[in-house]
């Protein structure tokens, strides 16, 4: 048996149907629908929701019924958002993807994916529309490509989470080691902001690193009106 993440090809699907009904659209905002633009926006939504495997046909069956009307018009929503960032990139894009700072064959700093997740400190539930803002000195981090957003939105079919991806950083020489401290911003409407720091060692390498993530801390933030009525 071969197992599959459902989501995947829902999310590829889905797209390359959106992409299509926009490009034959009347005013349409999109100005391209090459297969690198709609790859990059499948990234983008995959990189933000959580994925659901399944082994067979049967439970491909039963996870399709689990997407009900309001997570495919979510999952929508972020396609569209996706397309509107890929289409809004300056690059050339057509041939190659563009990393913001491309490093290659030379020692490089390579993070990992930081993947953390919001959630109301009230309920407990995973919150939505959260804006999340990576930033090292008092600056927002670059990312590694358009696929990756910052500042970045949590969604409702992310269940609250949200992920970053630096882009690599030169280095002197090959086996360098450097502490890298970093800030996570976290802001919701009527929601006191959250702010934290955490700081990873990287090693230089000439090589790829695989893809690895970071599981940064669960975070929880609450409602304004609760925090003065804590205070009085």
């Amino acid at each position: 048996m071969k197992v599959q993440n459902v989501m995947e090809s829902y999310i590829t699907n889905r797209t390359n149907a959106l992409y299509d009904e926009f490009a034959e659209a009347k005013n349409s905002f999109l100005t391209c629908s090459c297969e690198n633009c709609r790859m990059d926006t499948i990234c983008y939504v995959l990189n933000r929701i959580h994925p659901k495997y399944v082994v067979s046909g049967r439970g491909m069956t039963y996870a399709n019924l689990a997407l009900n009307g309001q997570i495919m018009a979510d999952i929508d929503a972020m396609i569209i958002d996706g397309m509107r960032i890929v289409n809004a990139a300056k690059r050339p894009y057509h041939e190659k993807r563009k990393i913001e700072n491309p490093v290659e064959n030379v020692p490089a700093f390579s993070f990992p994916v930081f993947m953390g997740a919001v959630y109301d400190g009230h309920t407990f539930e995973p919150m939505a529309g959260v804006t999340v803002e990576l930033t090292a000195d008092g600056k927002l981090v670059p990312m590694e490509d358009a696929s990756w957003e910052n500042p970045t939105l949590t969604y409702k079919p992310g269940k609250g989470c949200f992920t970053f991806r630096p882009a690599p950083l030169p280095a002197s020489q090959e086996g360098e080691t450097k502490n890298f401290p970093f800030t996570i911003t976290i802001r919701a409407e009527n929601y006191q902001p959250l702010i934290y720091s955490f700081t990873i060692p990287i090693t230089s390498s000439i090589e790829e690193i695989p893809f690895i993530s970071l599981k940064l801390q669960d975070s929880y933030i609450f409602p304004v009106d609760e925090i003065n009525s804590m205070e009085e």
